[in-house]
């Protein structure tokens, strides 16, 4: 028997037509956790890095986050 390979079967995927696909909402519910935006709305969590620099102070009307430097609001 080759090397690397076992009596168990191999399963072959295809990546061009995954079994799952994930299409997000339109709106997300955006919070900060340290660093991160994380959307809390979608069944997978995703997230964004924006630094320890800046801080979220709200959500404009498309749903998108406002954010600002933390010595822009005093912080």
């Amino acid at each position: 028997m080759p090397r690397g390979q076992n009596d168990e079967e191999t399963e072959v995927l295809d990546f061009n037509k995954p079994a799952y696909s994930f299409i997000p909402k339109g709106n997300h519910d955006w919070r900060q956790q340290g660093p991160y935006l994380v959307c809390k709305s979608c069944e997978i969590q995703h997230a964004t890095w924006i630094g320890m620099e800046k801080i979220m102070v709200g959500i404009d009307k498309k749903g998108r986050p406002l954010v600002k430097k933390r010595e822009e609001v005093g912080m």
